[in-house]
């Protein structure tokens, strides 16, 4: 068995806290569903271990019958789990979760963002040099592949072969401290049986910096080129980290010395990645008409534009949730977007804020000519009323349909503004609208 943590895994070993006054324990580390975490177990109540889940202080009692007060440590960021297949490194740990027989024996949750595999010692991994993920959708967008096909059916008899191949790097630039890199590649795997191989047409977003940065900002980068795709093909894309590299933690030989960067394997909890669209939908905004000063563009509108853009975009993630709930969450990126258009323009802060629904609606559609498929003044009424309607209890209640229908027309006058800000040609445009399954919205069955 290889050192890897697949889910399912459940695996005991050491613990290291890197505390040298907590005592040697065994525990059980897991990957489930649920995330990943290492159960503690403890044999006295005056364990240090059972100070992570009982608060910040507990009162004990002493031998003499006196109630001693102990106070219990924070709860570490990082540990270390070993066995006899290897070790891991948790990072960004939190407790939650505990079991104890009153003074007596127990055990508590430690539950981790991420475990970074082969780490044998104290790094600071929730702080990396380097990030490499894997966001679906992205390679199919760019338009590239590691591998060549070729067809030959004359003379006879008919042939094929793949032929793998060295693509280009695609350097995206740096972007608030950090470098942004698009790497292609490919590789054989074994497949189900001994006879069998399977070859995987890959890329890697990578991000580095020159000084460490918060893990949840290098994602944040990554992040936000998945935003992109979602925007474009409205697509719940995912963004899955792989590895992660520190400076410190470099590749050393057995006498001591360094050779280069060393990329550890990063298991996450959630590492499914999406797959494609299975109705064929196309993307609205295209990587050949934008190129890497379009994706850099996008960037900074997403920057700019963070409280628009951001709740609308989230909003197909609920997967779940009815029509009242996704409009009263994307109704706000709405209002947001119209306030900061005018903004823009040159209106003053309270000039634009005394502003109302329609009006901020109307600037909006000001950016996007004809190419909706629907009216847009229309649009700008109906939306208006069915939003302020869920909104104010003193008005009649909108019909689901109709609050469906208003955000998924929302969502695309969104997508479509942010098509129009990155250069896509409006006749390109509305032809593209009209052919996104969300131009037909809704409409009731029986």
């Amino acid at each position: 068995m290889a050192n890897e943590l697949k889910l399912g895994a459940r695996r005991v070993g050491a613990f290291v806290d890197f505390d040298p006054d907590t005592p040697e324990v065994q525990v059980i580390l897991e990957r489930d569903d649920r995330g990943i975490r290492i159960t503690i177990p403890w044999s006295d109540i005056r364990s240090p271990y059972a100070g992570w889940f009982m608060g910040e202080s507990m009162f004990l009692t002493s031998p003499e019958g006196e109630e001693v007060e102990q106070e219990s440590k924070p709860v570490p960021k990082r540990v270390l789990f070993a066995d006899s297949y290897g070790s891991a490194l948790l990072i960004r740990c939190w407790a939650r979760g505990f079991h104890a027989n009153v003074f007596g024996p127990g055990s508590g949750t430690l539950w981790s963002r991420a475990a970074i595999m082969g780490v044998e010692i104290d790094v600071e991994y929730d702080r990396p040099h380097g990030l490499k993920t894997e966001i679906s959708g992205l390679r199919e967008w760019l338009g590239i592949s590691s591998w060549e096909e070729t067809y030959r059916g004359d003379p006879p008899p008919y042939t094929a072969s793949l032929v793998s191949k060295d693509v280009d790097s695609i350097d995206l630039g740096e972007h608030n401290g950090f470098n942004m890199t698009l790497v292609p590649l490919w590789t054989v795997t074994p497949g189900a049986g001994r006879d069998n191989r399977v070859l995987l047409d890959l890329l890697r977003c990578t991000t580095r910096s020159d000084e460490p940065r918060d893990w949840t900002e290098h994602r944040g980068h990554h992040q936000a080129l998945r935003d992109l795709l979602v925007v474009s093909r409205w697509w719940n894309e995912t963004c899955v980290e792989l590895s992660a590299l520190r400076d410190d933690d470099p590749q050393r030989t057995m006498d001591g010395e360094t050779h280069g960067d060393l990329w550890r394997d990063v298991v996450v909890s959630d590492d499914e990645s999406q797959p494609p669209p299975a109705d064929g939908r196309q993307h609205l905004i295209r990587y050949s008409e934008l190129g890497v000063v379009g994706v850099q563009k996008w960037f900074a509108l997403r920057d700019d534009f963070a409280r628009a853009l951001g709740p609308v975009i989230l909003s197909r993630a609920l997967k779940a949730a009815g029509g009242h709930t996704l409009l009263a969450h994307t109704g706000p990126g709405l209002e947001a977007l119209g306030y900061l258009l005018m903004l823009r323009d040159g209106m003053s802060e309270s000039a634009a804020r005394s502003a109302n629904l329609k009006h901020w609606f109307t600037r909006i559609l000001d950016d996007l000519g004809d190419c909706l498929p629907f009216d847009g003044p229309t649009w700008v009424e109906e939306t208006a009323d069915t939003y302020n309607a869920i909104k104010h209890a003193n008005r009649s209640e909108p019909d689901e349909l109709d609050v469906l229908n208003a955000w998924v027309r929302c969502v695309l006058v969104v997508r479509a503004w942010v098509a129009v800000e990155l250069g896509v040609p409006l006749d390109e445009l509305k032809q593209r609208l009209m052919d996104d399954p969300q131009a037909s919205g809704y409409v009731k069955i029986g």
